[in-house]
């Protein structure tokens, strides 16, 4: 839990945390960059606005004096140097609600020509605004400033009068800001943008903590049911509400919990099934010995017999537990090979022909030639344990059929046979190791539950597979699909 909180808990905030700051740095470096773009072309267009003011001045200065030579200096410069107070423009704050407000020129009035101030009064501009200069129509500097000449990227307005243009204001373009209170309106909104990012990256901690938490929450107890599991207890289920992948983990879980708990049981079922097996022939032989010892019983030939019986039934049990654990292990080795798997069949039926006869069974073959890729001896092991199981389990008088044919790819072998049967919801489990439908059938005869278990790991190594279920006549049916080997095929 520590190391969950420690590592995939910081991780979580630190990620939610770095995504979230590189948005705020984003989003509050492009609204820097779009508030002083934004402001510059407000000012400029201010700017603008006053040359056309300046523009009206000097043209009603010049028609009153019919041209720029007898018009003293000082007005023209006291002209190009004023600007109206209220327009929040160079040096002045923006407008309250951040618009442009476009001037307007005001209507000519009649003025005296040596009275300049009083029309600059009547406009409402003062003195002292920024590098201003005027031209006459052939580009020489009448008054003003020559640095505020900008051809290409000034900001240029006509002077007009009575339709002809007459001069031109020139003014310089605002490039960044330069008056003390510009400075401080654009560090209060700078401020005031890194207030704003401060609180947010403090709201994003806050709704990190919460979404890792609430992220987390299912792993904990993922991590707390794995913990339990692993500590031998396989009783733990997590609810799996979800449809996401942690719904899907969670369900993951509570399979492997299932299977560890089914596994358990069967590890369990398994040694007290060992342990009845190698119980059963090792007390009649420590029974049968002790009787000798005592001389209960004679030691003659028909003892020697029934001892070796015992010590033989005892050797085919371990090893049938033997070959079992190598085909589980796979450790049985493999020689594949194409076999001809009707002759395999062909032969084993002969073999065990007088068999049958002597149990009152008829053994009956019908089989299409078909090829397979196996191995021949794990092969015949796995069909003979099939017939033998057929043999000896079916009442007499009965039959033994088998029939072997080819389906969309594949080769099915069949071996069915008459009463006694198996209900079909008992014949999966006939696979299992030691499983026995009948306790009470006879030891001698019988197995001990292990030679089907061998055929299903067998099956499973040809990439096939094995199944029963009722048979037709009666008792059981055995199916063994394998894939079919073509001709050229390797």
């Amino acid at each position: 839990m520590q190391t969950m909180k420690g590592s995939v808990f910081r991780k979580l905030i630190t990620a939610f945390l770095g995504l979230t700051l590189i948005i705020l740095l984003a989003t509050l470096g492009l609204a820097r960059w779009s508030f002083e773009y934004g402001f510059l072309d407000y000012v400029n267009a201010l700017e603008q606005g006053r040359l056309e003011q300046v523009s009206t001045a000097l043209a009603e200065e010049y028609a009153s004096y019919g041209n720029w030579r007898d018009i003293p200096l000082e007005r023209l410069n006291r002209i190009l140097s004023s600007r109206p107070p209220d327009a929040g423009g160079p040096g002045g704050q923006p407008p309250a609600h951040g618009g442009r407000k476009k001037p307007r020129a005001d209507l000519r009035i009649p003025d005296r020509p040596g009275d300049p101030e009083r029309r600059l009064r009547r406009r409402g501009m003062h003195e002292r605004g920024p590098p201003t200069a005027l031209l006459d129509q052939d580009g020489q500097l009448v008054a003003g400033r020559q640095d505020a000449v900008l051809p290409e990227h000034g900001i240029r307005v006509g002077v007009q009068v009575e339709g002809q243009t007459v001069g031109a204001v020139f003014g310089l373009p605002r490039r960044h800001f330069e008056s003390p209170q510009e400075t401080a309106f654009s560090r209060q909104q700078w401020l005031t943008s890194l207030l704003i990012g401060l609180a947010s990256l403090l709201l994003a901690l806050l709704a990190s903590w919460v979404l890792a938490r609430w992220l987390l929450g299912p792993l904990r107890r993922m991590m707390a049911a794995i913990r339990t599991l692993s500590g031998g207890d396989f009783s733990p289920r997590l609810q799996t509400a979800s449809n996401d992948e942690l719904g899907r983990l969670a369900a993951d879980i509570n399979h492997l919990a299932a299977t560890l708990e089914d596994n358990q049981a069967a590890r369990r079922r398994w040694l007290a099934d060992i342990s009845h097996e190698l119980r059963t022939p090792v007390t009649i032989l420590s029974g049968e010995l002790e009787a000798l010892q005592d001389g209960i019983r004679p030691f003659n030939r028909e003892q020697l017999d029934s001892l070796s019986q015992e010590v033989a039934r005892l050797h085919r049990l371990i090893e049938d537990l033997y070959q079992l654990s190598l085909s589980e292990l796979g450790g049985l080795h493999y020689h594949f090979a194409p076999l001809r798997l009707d002759q395999l069949l062909e032969r084993l039926a002969g073999s065990l022909q007088a068999r049958a006869q002597a149990g009152g069974l008829t053994l009956k073959l019908e089989a299409e030639p078909a090829t397979v890729m196996a191995d021949t001896h794990r092969m015949e092991q796995l069909i003979t344990n099939l017939l033998n199981n057929a043999l000896a389990y079916t009442d007499t008088p009965g039959r033994v059929e088998m029939e072997l044919y080819r389906s969309q790819g594949q080769v099915i072998l069949i071996v069915e046979d008459s009463p006694p049967g198996v209900p079909a919801d008992e014949c999966q489990p006939l696979f299992d190791p030691l499983y026995r439908r009948e306790e009470s059938r006879n030891r001698r005869m019988g197995g001990a539950g292990l030679g089907l278990a061998i055929c299903s790991n067998i099956a499973h190594a040809h990439r096939g597979t094995i199944t029963a279920r009722p048979s037709r006549l009666g008792g059981l049916c055995m199916e063994l699909r394998l894939p079919e080997q073509h001709e050229g095929e390797q």
